[in-house]
């Protein structure tokens, strides 16, 4: 019986150590809720990863052939035919305008959706982020249900660990422009744009982001023993492209450290009643430190 409780034991330790999957799934997915099936678009396969929906109405296949899309399915297929979750379609896509286009003119008697609303990004938080370079350092989620608050919780990120972001400003469109710089520690880049939070009605917009504006990125499957998996996989979450949709949610607030200089801080809550907090430090201090 020992034997046997000790092979199970090995072969449940074994298959975590060694699943994989990916962490980095950077593609936005927005459900469409369509009452008629003469409104379901037709998809033509375009065979570069991409598809060209096209509609009865000339003015939605217009707006369809100015974004990139990538997939569009039936979201739940196998429910009751005649039941309402039958009538959900997946959009893939990497520019949230698409949605609020559609919305604008298609809403609600073609689609119904949920459009996405924004503010401004704020002088302070371009003046913090704009044209530098930030590593990660530093990670931890704190806990209102118990368990190590941050600071006492943080970590510092593995020795050899590398994942830089590079935030360039865009001023015609006001939006913060955020990539990796070369590839991750596992093996993944990703480049999106940011707008200002939206208004949740729970406090300032000042020194928040959303996700806006996506692209396919480098996605690698890594394993969970890996070091830079956790670590990226909650990174990703925060930022809005990871592979699990609705771990984090609200707006992404940036903060400066308080305790640091050249340090800026991102959280975001998640599903599980607790915040996720990253620690980036400035590169260019980072040279300067090694300089002297």
């Amino acid at each position: 019986m020992k034997n046997y409780i000790f092979i199970c034991l090995f072969f449940i330790v074994s298959n975590f150590a060694f699943a994989q999957e990916a962490v980095l799934c950077p593609l936005q997915n927005h459900h469409v809720k369509i009452e008629s099936t003469a409104d379901i678009p037709t998809v033509i396969d375009n065979m570069d990863g991409t598809i060209t929906l096209t509609h009865q109405d000339q003015n939605i296949t217009d707006i369809f052939a100015d974004y990139v899309i990538y997939d569009f399915y039936q979201s739940f297929p196998n429910t009751n035919p005649d039941g309402e979750l039958i009538k959900y379609y997946t959009i893939v896509h990497g520019n949230r305008t698409l949605i609020n286009e559609l919305y604008d003119y298609a809403y609600p008697d073609v689609y119904s959706m949920e459009p996405y609303s924004n503010t401004s990004i704020s002088p302070g938080l371009i003046n913090l982020l704009d044209n530098k370079t930030y590593k990660l350092i530093k990670y931890c989620t704190e806990s209102t249900e118990g368990g190590l608050p941050c600071p006492e919780g943080e970590q510092n990120v593995p020795a050899g660990f590398q994942l830089n972001i590079v935030f360039i400003y865009d001023e015609v469109n006001g939006m913060m422009h955020a990539e990796t710089e070369g590839i991750s520690s596992c093996e993944n880049s990703f480049s999106i744009r940011l707008r200002g939070g939206f208004d949740d009605g729970f406090g300032s917009t000042d020194n928040t982001l959303q996700l806006w504006q996506s692209e396919q990125g480098t996605s690698t499957v890594t394993s969970y023993n890996q070091p830079c998996h956790y670590i990226e996989k909650m990174l990703y979450s925060v930022l809005d492209i990871g592979c699990i949709d609705h771990d984090n949610y609200g707006n992404i607030r940036v903060n400066e450290s308080i305790d640091e200089t050249c340090q800026i801080i991102l959280e975001r809550e998640n599903a599980f009643f607790a915040t996720d907090f990253l620690t980036f430090q400035d590169t260019a201090l980072s040279i300067s430190d090694e300089t002297f």
